[in-house]
């Protein structure tokens, strides 16, 4: 997995990590409350994470400003109480920046 430096919603700055097995993007709940977004907690989702176990997430900040070198995108991200990341920039925001990534 690799690392991105990213600042989000202009205001926090973070490492991302790549993820192209995530089907979703999620951001750690103290690193959420960094950026000064606002929170869906209406919208609930139950997470299956890579050990089999499941895990329930807390809302969704919607269209969060992610910044990468001065390009700026949004996702929704969905809002999870304890990983041992900070950022998880799955499938759905690497398919929406055309990642494309080359092994050196």
């Amino acid at each position: 997995l690799r690392e991105l430096h990213v600042t989000l919603n202009g205001v926090h700055s973070e490492l991302g990590l790549l993820d192209k097995g995530s089907e979703i993007v999620i951001i750690r709940e103290d690193i959420w409350r960094k950026t000064n977004a606002p929170r869906n907690q209406g919208i609930r989702m139950r997470m299956q994470t890579a050990n089999g176990g499941a895990q329930e997430m807390g809302g969704c900040v919607e269209m969060l400003e992610i910044d990468v070198n001065g390009i700026k995108t949004w996702a929704h991200a969905y809002v999870v109480l304890d990983t041992p990341y900070w950022l998880l920039l799955g499938r759905p925001w690497q398919r929406l920046v055309r990642l494309s990534k080359n092994e050196t």
